[in-house]
């Protein structure tokens, strides 16, 4: 029984352009090499962090990251998404737990944390000991609040991490994998899947990308689309199952 939806958080909640920018700054380069490396990282399925070593061979990410926090320089502050607190809000107003908690350090979840949104449960890698798209970072999110991993809706924005991540969380048969929304999950919901229903297939047009962990079969658990529409000046959210 779907219950819960989990929620990542840069580019997905939060808009890190202001987080980029400071690193371009920190890095000594302009704003669009650093951009334009980061795409490119990105779109050849390797971690965001080896653009540091990059930019600055023989530099990692992490002593970068402790640099700037020895140097005591501000921190861009957290900017949501105009839509995120309104559909948080819509999500748990309906009556979804909502759990929200990305690739991050403590550090950062402690800013997010600041934020007081409308969730059950703030967390991240560094608390959790996991990074995505490790199917144990999908577990140890579901048991922040107790729930199992096939009873979640992850929500994210990249493919390899949020995606296929999600989808081989229960690859070892301890427990199936959590229902997953991202930019593979292309087609548009059909019907509600309120908390507590067991989800149901929906026809819809779209594609899937062409990964194997996303290729579909017959006998497939269906995807959950999830839908963030601003209606009459409030954002408000839809979920709804596809196959």
């Amino acid at each position: 029984m779907l219950s819960t939806v989990v929620l990542d958080v840069g580019e997905t909640l939060v808009d890190e352009t202001a987080q980029w920018l400071g690193w371009a700054d920190w890095l000594g380069v302009t704003p669009l090499t650093l951009l334009g490396c980061l795409g490119g990282l990105i779109a050849r399925g390797i971690d965001h962090r080896e653009v540091v070593p990059l930019i600055r061979p023989g530099r990692t990410f992490e002593q970068e990251r402790d640099a700037r926090l020895a140097a005591g320089g501000p921190w861009p502050a957290v900017q949501l998404y105009p839509d995120a607190r309104a559909c948080l809000q819509a999500l748990r107003d309906d009556g979804w737990r909502v759990v929200v908690g990305g690739n991050q350090p403590e550090a950062f979840q402690r800013l997010v944390e600041q934020l007081d949104l409308p969730v059950d449960r703030v967390t991240s890698s560094g608390e959790l000991g996991a990074e995505k798209p490790s199917p144990e970072f999908f577990r140890r999110i579901a048991a922040t609040v107790a729930v199992a991993p096939n009873e979640c809706v992850h929500v994210g924005d990249r493919v390899d991490n949020d995606v296929v991540g999600a989808l081989t969380a229960g690859d070892d048969g301890r427990a199936p994998a959590p229902r997953t929304v991202g930019p593979a999950a292309r087609r548009q919901p059909s019907a509600r899947a309120p908390p507590g229903a067991s989800p149901r297939r929906a026809h819809g047009s779209g594609r899937r990308a062409a990964h194997p962990a996303l290729t579909a079969d017959a006998d497939a658990p269906p995807t959950v689309s999830f839908q963030r529409r601003p209606e009459r000046g409030r954002g408000s959210v839809r979920l709804g199952v596809g196959t």
